[in-house]
């Protein structure tokens, strides 16, 4: 399995937030993973820890809603041949804090989560396999067409079966992507036990105070080493 991470941007650098992340997930993913099986990918030359991003190029910026960049991303690697197993994508602000199963896809095509309080897919953590690029093409083609973004994209073709995507796909608990969901609430109740990936960014100071206690102590100290 690989760890995949993107972040295209026309300035071609990580802003200061961003660039605060991207050594917390690279510190916190060195503890579970592998250094060669986390994937970095941007479309500018950065190095941290070992981990040399794979640089692509600027036309994968998604210019009508710059996070759906990710999917242009994956699209372009899966046609470059560049992944050639499952793959675990997430945001920078979604943390891994316990090992996912060998089988998390079982027999099909890819995994995603919703947001736990509505059915709305969030793809800020899912997994896929190479067998899924027809699928990533669908939701290109579909936020591209349509001026939207890859969640509302994937759940426009989730909602009509188009093309039977909802024999390709499985709906995973929301431990794989546990985040808010009104007024800095975590749909923690619903989570199996023990989380695998928190979704929140250390910035929103109240949602944070209200998760710490939650986190493990390795992820408390890497915000605070890395300025959060």
């Amino acid at each position: 399995m690989k760890n995949l991470m993107a972040y295209i941007h026309p300035s071609k650098e990580f802003t200061k937030d961003y660039a605060g992340l991207v050594k917390v997930q690279i510190d916190n993913s060195l503890r579970i993973w592998n250094r060669e099986d986390i994937l970095l990918v941007t479309n500018f030359p950065y190095s941290y820890e070992g981990v040399n991003a794979i640089v692509v190029p600027d036309e994968l910026f998604c210019t009508h809603r710059k996070r759906a960049s990710k999917i242009n991303v994956i699209c372009h690697l899966l046609d470059t041949g560049a992944l050639d197993g499952v793959c675990w994508f997430h945001d920078f602000d979604a943390y891994q804090v316990s090992a996912f199963p060998a089988d998390v896809l079982g027999d099909k095509d890819a995994a995603f989560t919703d947001y736990g309080f509505n059915e709305m897919w969030n793809t800020g953590s899912f997994f896929f396999s190479p067998r899924a690029k027809d699928l990533f093409e669908l939701i290109r083609r579909t936020m591209n067409d349509k001026r939207v973004n890859e969640e509302i994209a994937l759940y426009r073709l989730t909602s009509r079966n188009v093309d039977n995507i909802n024999d390709r796909y499985i709906k995973l608990n929301n431990t794989y992507n546990l985040g808010r969901m009104r007024h800095n609430e975590l749909m923690f109740a619903k989570a199996e036990k023990p989380v695998k990936v928190f979704h929140f960014h250390p910035r929103m100071k109240e949602l944070y105070k209200d998760v710490k206690p939650l986190l493990p102590a390795h992820l408390i100290e890497l915000f605070t080493r890395h300025g959060y």
